[in-house]
């Protein structure tokens, strides 16, 4: 007797069950070309080392000068550094075009948008709005000209992905001050927008939202909020460490760099529009009491 169309149809599935995983290189990004912004410290700079590692070319993109240049020269594999204000959309496309002139088929493979500052902190009756407009400009219109120009080059190559770096306030309050947490939340609706358009192009977007890491923004803001004695990266490091949900692991930069190395080759080839949450469950775990970032009137971090 044949098999009927039930036992065929459980045939296929299990069949389906037992194919070969798909072999994972030594090298997750060989021959990928990779434009980073903000990549001169922390995230970025973290990022691009790791991109590099796996043998991505990368380009280093940031209104630092000197680091960037330093990060550069130091990545090797034809590794580029070019100045980038994210605010000004003639810089975005040069950087954009750049990084996609010195690819294989001038294509661009990733675009990882890491820039962003902590902004205007005190309460939400002190605000200055002039603080909330440059809050917005680097965290919120940066992004969108980084879509906006890398999806230009990649649209014609029907490939790509595009990752962001946002945070934990994205998905909760009181984990960072008012214009911070307003443009991380807005950015999650930019990564959704964007993932329904470009996802008929082959291009992905994601973005990932750690908890508190060790940087030199996270420094300074430590110490206008009187939590640590000084700005210092090590300083912010043994924050970091003191507060840790993961006993023995204290979240760092290279955590971060992985989840966004991830979200950019092909191990996730079918995720996009996706917000990946790096905080060992702290925004699943616990209600937040009133936060610092807007109890006490300071200043501007950046």
């Amino acid at each position: 007797m044949k098999p009927n169309f039930t036992f065929n149809l459980l045939r296929q599935i299990a069949r389906g069950f037992c194919t070969k995983p798909p072999q994972i290189k030594p090298k997750r990004m060989e021959g990928k070309t990779a434009l980073i912004a903000g990549a001169a410290t922390g995230i970025g700079e973290a990022t691009a080392r790791l991109f590099a590692a796996h043998g991505a070319r990368v380009v280093v993109a940031d209104v630092q000068e000197a680091a960037g240049e330093r990060v550069a020269a130091e990545l090797g594999n034809g590794a580029e550094f070019i100045r980038l204000d994210v605010r000004n959309e003639d810089e975005m496309a040069a950087a954009v075009d750049r990084a996609a002139a010195v690819a294989a088929g001038n294509v661009l493979d990733v675009f990882h948008y890491n820039a962003g500052i902590l902004g205007a902190m005190g309460p939400i009756n002190e605000l200055r709005m002039e603080e909330f407009d440059h809050t917005m400009s680097v965290n919120l219109r940066g992004a969108v000209l980084g879509i906006k120009h890398a999806a230009r080059v990649m649209k014609p190559a029907n490939k790509g992905s595009i990752v962001f770096t946002g945070s934990v306030a994205s998905v909760h309050g009181g984990l960072g001050p008012h214009c911070y947490s307003i443009s991380k939340s807005a950015m999650v609706g930019l990564v959704r927008s964007t993932a329904v358009e470009l996802r008929r192009f082959g291009i992905r977007v994601n973005m990932v939202s750690p908890d508190s890491v060790a940087t030199s923004v996270l420094g300074r803001a430590l110490e206008a909020l009187e939590i640590t004695a000084d700005s210092s990266l090590g300083s912010a490091e043994r924050y970091v460490e003191s507060i840790s949900l993961l006993r023995g692991h204290a979240l760092g930069v290279f955590d971060v760099a992985h989840a966004v190395m991830f979200l950019a080759c092909e191990e996730s080839g079918y995720v996009s529009g996706q917000n990946l949450v790096v905080d060992c469950g702290n925004t699943v775990s616990k209600a937040n009491d009133t936060a610092p970032w807007f109890t006490q009137t300071l200043g501007f971090i950046s």
